[in-house]
């Protein structure tokens, strides 16, 4: 197998003994809702089982890099399926690709592995299987408790079966996120109240909230511009923020980063490493890695994915070398979207260099705004800060 020489000696340089954590993207659907615009392709049985075969020929080239005769391989702490519909693929087809990572990897014993489905494509024997062969984590993808959300949104469920697949999950798993949209058109503040509500009966371990945005390029955007609908305004879109921030702690979750709350002991730990500056590796078609100073990312073309490891070659359409600037404003602005903030020792151990130091104009700008607190310890945002946090960010950019 040809290997590429500079990815190679990056690789062993610099994730060494770290712990992980390993992305697997599943770019496969039974249909692309409207507001989505990861990379995704129609579901085709035959194409599904070729691209698992080149998925796995890419790990096994990463398990050959990452192998350091010395140091032996880093620790794999987390294994997550997205997509994409992970759920689509076969419990024997998620166990063959469990098994060489379990052969070729060190895999902690204790390891994370998630995987996303949907309502629409679980069924019974799926979640009772998933969990036989080493899944400990779903995150289900539920949206809306709300039948017209859920068809303005394009889903292929509704309601009715959200909530019995939930329960059904609940009855193998015990540990398992629901994500929810919020600020969606015509939606109201009493609308995402019931959600909530409904939410929190159910009581998931786990629950992430997205504000909707209209990505450029997606059937949602298209009839937006063609006026079929009006956006969500800010002020509410803010006020269904606060409410849910208010609805989910009052009922035992805690807020622990911007989008995340969480039961005692059931944050998402393979999300918090992307939040706390820790190396990842992606693989699969379109799939983003971080290994420092480095990201790099795959082709997001699933044949020209497989043409590439067809040939012997990794299939990175691009890689950037981050400055020590950039990475520095990197570990701030990702590190305040945890609630608990940034850490001044850990930058200093980073990267030698005092934070409240090194960025003390922006901060104390950002102070008088009230956006953002600094303690002894820990620089983070403040209520008006989360609400704010695009414009936290970008003063920290180099």
């Amino acid at each position: 197998m040809k290997m590429n020489r500079d990815m190679n000696n990056d690789i062993n340089n610099d994730i060494n003994n770290d712990t992980f954590g390993l992305y697997l993207h599943i770019p496969f659907c039974q249909g692309k809702c409207r507001y989505c615009d990861f990379y995704s392709v129609n579901f085709e049985r035959e194409i599904v089982e070729e691209y698992i075969h080149f998925l796995k020929e890419e790990l096994r080239i990463y398990s050959s890099l990452l192998n350091n005769e010395k140091k032996g391989k880093p620790v794999m702490q987390t294994v997550y399926f997205g997509g994409g519909t992970p759920g689509l693929l076969t419990a024997r087809q998620v166990a063959g690709i469990l098994e060489l990572l379990s052969r070729d990897f060190t895999l902690s014993p204790s390891a994370e592995i998630s995987l996303e489905v949907n309502p629409s494509s679980l069924t019974e024997d799926k979640i009772r299987d998933y969990r036989r062969i080493g899944i400990n984590r779903l995150s289900i993808g539920v949206q809306s408790f709300n039948d017209r959300e859920l068809s303005f949104l394009g889903r292929r469920h509704d309601s009715r079966e959200a909530l019995e697949k939930i329960e059904l999950a609940s009855q193998y798993f015990d540990n398992y996120s629901i994500d929810l949209i919020y600020a969606i058109p015509g939606q109201t503040l009493a609308e995402w109240e019931k959600t909530l509500k409904q939410a929190v009966q159910l009581s998931p371990y786990h629950i992430s909230l997205y504000s909707l945005q209209i990505e450029k390029g997606t059937p949602l955007a298209a009839a937006l511009a063609a006026g079929e609908f009006k956006k969500t305004d800010d002020a509410l879109d803010a006020d269904m923020y606060l409410l849910a921030r208010q609805v989910l702690t009052a009922n035992g979750y805690e807020h622990y980063e911007i989008s995340n709350f969480a039961r005692k002991g059931y944050q998402s730990r393979h999300n918090r490493i992307y939040w706390e500056f820790t190396p990842y590796l992606g693989v699969g078609a379109g799939a983003h890695s971080f290994i420092a100073p480095e990201r790099f990312w795959n082709h997001a073309d699933l044949f020209l994915y497989m043409e590439k490891l067809k040939a012997g070659k990794l299939p990175v359409e691009e890689r950037i070398e981050s400055s020590k600037e950039e990475m520095m404003a990197e570990m701030v602005f990702m590190g305040l979207r945890l609630l608990e903030g940034v850490s001044l020792t850990e930058f200093y151990d980073l990267f030698n260099v005092k934070l409240n130091e090194y960025y003390a104009r922006e901060i104390e700008k950002l102070k008088l705004q009230g956006l953002i607190s600094v303690g002894d310890e820990r620089i983070r945002l403040t209520e008006k800060g989360l609400l704010l946090g695009n414009l936290v960010f970008m003063e920290f950019l180099p």
